[in-house]
């Protein structure tokens, strides 16, 4: 029963998130003297073949997507994101009566740091950042594989700039 209210708490949440306007727009938010960012693709320290590429990609989209750093090359960055994939899970979350996985929870973890180019330190370093969210296999259910994606990028997306912000 635990677990019922946990889950449901989840797609409560969710559900919250989903009303909203794309991504949560924070532009008010000041990064010190960091206006431009520069984001190389992640390196990958896990098994899952090329998640690195389409992380960078979608924090690169929703970084230009939310609008308080603007997203650059690196001759023309302020700071640089550098960082790894340490962690993907895709592992059953939920059983049927029968024992077969009906849910599956989706875990993403980085660890990420941020270097100021002008004063060639880190602004913070080797943060850990984990986002999870679960789906069904049923392809019925709005909870899919790639909604769940969606919402981990955003999430990440989010918390990078919380420590961006936070630092200063």
């Amino acid at each position: 029963m635990k677990n019922y209210a946990k889950i449901l708490g989840y797609f409560l949440l969710a559900g919250i998130v989903l009303s909203g306007c794309g991504y949560y727009s924070t532009s008010g938010r000041k990064a010190g003297n960091i206006q431009k960012l520069y984001v190389p693709f992640l390196e990958n320290e896990t098994p899952e073949p090329e998640i690195e590429i389409e992380i960078t990609q979608k924090f690169i989209e929703g970084l230009e997507q939310e609008g308080t750093l603007k997203v650059t090359p690196e001759k023309d960055a302020d700071a640089t994101l550098e960082g790894s994939v340490v962690e993907y899970a895709n592992v059953p979350f939920t059983f049927s009566n029968e024992l077969q996985a009906e849910q599956y929870r989706l875990l993403i973890g980085l660890r990420v740091s941020l270097f100021n180019r002008e004063e060639n330190a880190y602004i913070w370093q080797d943060k850990i950042i984990k986002s999870q969210a679960n789906y069904y296999l049923e392809t019925t259910s709005e909870y899919t594989y790639e909604k769940a994606l969606e919402d981990i990028y955003r999430d990440l997306v989010e918390a990078i700039l919380s420590h961006t912000v936070e630092e200063w």
